[in-house]
């Protein structure tokens, strides 16, 4: 309709991303022209035809062309864009061709509604099918509703349906019949044709139309043809039914002669039919008794498990099977794990033996310390200022005592002698308070609490603790055994301990004592297991934590893995009263 016609194509409208893409093109051999999606863009913005004048070719440099586009749009919107190249022409003919593209776009408008509403009504249909299928109660009511809806809709004479039980086809229902006798010759016809569907699990027409001749070139249909030739010429259509497991049963349409199957129909009916045959298995296995059903499920996992489907998957649970019987019979050696920590075997406590004020602090916690060795020394002054004045006055009476001794006063000798005495009983005490306010270590070993360097010139009372210091050479481990793993310990079991700091380190340890005396600790129970080091080592420092692991016997590695869970659940359900 239109000449020197260069290039032209058609884009689809902005997708959800905004993309225009090209749908179409003439020639087909030829690449979109460059900058037509811009133009099929500027088109959509505007909503109306455009017309651009001396638009270069891009294999005719010297040459220009008029680019003309238009929208195609129904009654409530767009379908596409259609752009035209063609040969410079004057603008009157320009927007002759420009109405010419509009008034051809109108055919689109009637080819898109004939096609929503073909699309509609068959959208439809189907739904309501389905729907009155569902709303049967039984599988042979719902077969009714089928086939005498399928005949009305794509009118036909006959149309029947037959569903699968073992290996053989049962006659459901024939359109338009409420009754009939299975042994009828033609209900035998009409069954061996739907076998021969199931069995190829392939569709059936005939005749064959020149649609379908390939595919039909190597399907059997002996039992469809002798149908088809039962009481005169006709055409038959048989289709499987899809289900969930394979095939379930199988429809057969049949028409006159003079109105044969052509590939629409056909294209529609196997839609149909496929969305059916889940619901009609569905309605089928409600039928059937527990019995059957059990019987069902048995055999779908059996074709899981040993079928040639879903290999992976039996692959994985075969795996999982073996390494289920591998730990079922491997026994494997059992350790209790639980926290531990590193204590002193001994720990002295240094308390202040007097009340005063802290004034020096030699050490602090985690220092370590020699026997004798000062650690901390108290305020002293006012008893060292207490000594010098008694030791002044006991002087002034030695000098009186000397005197009278002289004039051999024996009753004054005799009160002087108390008095010197006396001086001398509290001189001795304020040494001896004055040796108190001296703190010393009294063995090899480190400070494990404690540390007045913060504290100085803090007053103290007599009997508030001050340090605490823990040999060097000799620890004890202790291991909190929650209650569930009591019944597995004993004494004089081997373990091992990991120690925090040292992870890469393992030391051997052994269980001495279990004191028989529960503690309760962020909400569990748990038991004091004493162990001894089976070799001391100089990296141990009392306070250190880890993890340590008690043997506890062989068992299979199923009971080491889950026996703890299993305890658990049955003293839960104790506790429930099953």
């Amino acid at each position: 309709m239109v000449s020197g016609v260069a290039y032209g194509a058609i884009f689809s409208p902005p997708d959800s991303e905004g993309k225009i893409v090209k749908i179409a093109s003439w020639p087909q051999e030829s690449q979109q022209m460059p900058g037509f999606s811009k133009v099929a863009r500027h088109i959509v913005n505007k909503g109306c035809g455009i017309v651009l004048s001396k638009w270069p070719h891009k294999s005719k440099k010297e040459q220009a062309y008029n680019v003309i586009g238009c929208p195609l749009q129904t009654k409530d919107r767009l379908v596409g864009v259609a752009i035209l190249m063609i040969k410079q022409r004057a603008k009157s003919q320009q927007h002759a061709v420009l109405q010419l593209m509009q008034w051809s776009g109108v055919w689109i408008e009637d080819l898109v509604q004939n096609s929503y509403a073909s699309q509609s009504g068959y959208v439809a249909f189907g739904s309501n099918l389905i729907r009155d299928t569902l709303g049967r109660q039984y599988v042979r009511l719902a077969a009714m509703e089928v086939v005498n809806q399928l005949a009305d809709r794509f009118e036909c004479d006959r149309v029947s349906l037959g569903l699968r039980k073992g290996l053989q086809v049962s006659l459901q229902a024939i359109s338009r019949m409420a009754h009939f006798d299975s042994r009828t010759q033609l209900v035998r016809r009409i069954e061996a044709a739907l076998e021969e569907t199931i069995d190829q699990a392939a569709s059936i027409i005939e005749p064959v139309s020149p649609e379908h001749a390939s595919v039909q070139r190597s399907v059997i249909s002996r039992a469809n043809k002798e149908l088809a030739g039962h009481h005169g010429r006709g055409a038959v259509c048989s289709i499987p039914l899809p289900g969930c497991s394979g095939y379930v049963g199988a429809i057969t349409l049949e028409r006159s002669a003079d109105n044969p199957f052509d590939d629409e129909i056909v294209s529609e009916c196997e839609t149909l039919v496929g969305m059916l045959g889940p619901v009609l298995e569905m309605k089928q296995r409600e039928e059937q008794s527990f019995v059957h059903k059990s019987g069902g499920a048995i055999k779908t996992l059996l074709t899981m498990l040993f079928g040639k489907a879903h290999l992976k998957q039996k692959f994985l649970l075969f795996t999982v099977l073996a390494l289920f019987t591998i730990i079922s019979v491997v026994e494997g050696d059992y350790r209790v794990t639980a926290p531990a920590g590193i204590e002193g075997e001994v720990r002295q406590v240094l308390v202040a033996q007097q009340s005063g004020y802290v004034f020096q602090a030699k050490a602090r916690a985690g220092d370590l310390v020699e026997k004798n060795q000062l650690i901390a020394l108290l305020d002293d002054r006012d008893l060292q200022l207490e000594y010098k004045k008694l030791q002044s006055e006991k002087n002034k009476i030695e000098t009186e005592y000397q005197d009278a001794l002289a004039k051999w006063d024996r009753t004054e000798l005799s009160i002087l002698r108390s008095k010197i005495e006396q001086f001398d009983a509290e001189l001795r005490l304020i040494k001896g308070n004055l040796a108190r306010t001296k703190l010393y270590a009294p063995f090899d070993g480190i400070v494990v609490s404690g540390d007045l360097s913060q504290f100085l010139g803090a007053p103290v009372e007599i009997g508030q603790t001050l340090f605490e210091i823990a040999p060097l050479d000799s620890y004890r481990v202790i291991i909190e055994v929650d209650e569930h793993d009591m019944a597995n310990i004993e004494v004089g079991k081997p373990g091992k301990l990991v120690i925090t700091a040292f992870p890469q380190q393992v030391f051997a340890i052994t269980t001495r004592q279990i004191v028989p005396m529960a503690d309760a600790s962020e909400g569990r129970n748990y038991f004091r297991v004493e162990a001894t080091l089976d070799e001391p080592s100089k990296q141990l420092l009392p306070g250190m934590h880890g993890v340590a692991k008690i043997e506890a016997g062989s068992h299979k590695l199923l009971w080491n893995w889950t026996h703890s869970a299993v305890d658990r659940l049955k003293l839960w359900a104790w506790s429930m009263g099953f």
